[in-house]
């Protein structure tokens, strides 16, 4: 009986760790895959469709960082991400990275805000 609880036990405890190391290996190749190159590309083109002369000293976006603790797995495919831009907390854009056939990653359905639409070229279009 005292060897069937202790192996029982040992059971239990291991399929806990199994679980939380996935869970762990997840959250760090969804993050790895957020801050590399091909990902820092996928998102600068998406910015600078937004506006033409983003991130450039002529254009109206000038920086952006990503919010980490936004950044989750799509159910649909992909991985959520929210960036910041020009460091104001207001300007911000959510879409999805994903991977397409060739391998590399672009961006998907996005969120504008109302504050950062402003500084878009769609946006000044509708204020003029």
């Amino acid at each position: 009986m005292k060897k069937f609880l202790v192996a029982t036990i040992t059971s239990i405890l291991l399929l806990i760790g199994i679980v939380a190391g996935s869970i762990y290996y997840e959250k760090y190749k969804i993050e790895h895959i957020v801050k590399s190159d091909k990902a820092k590309t996928a998102i600068e083109n998406m910015l600078k469709k937004m506006e033409n002369k983003a991130l450039t000293p002529e254009g109206k976006i000038k920086s952006y960082k990503i919010d980490y603790n936004k950044v989750e797995k799509n159910p649909m495919g992909g991985i959520n991400i929210s960036v910041i831009v020009n460091d104001n907390e207001e300007m911000i854009v959510n879409t999805t990275l994903e991977k397409d056939w060739r391998g590399e990653y672009k961006t998907g359905a996005r969120t504008i805000s109302p504050e950062l639409w402003k500084l878009t070229d769609r946006g000044q279009k509708e204020r003029e």
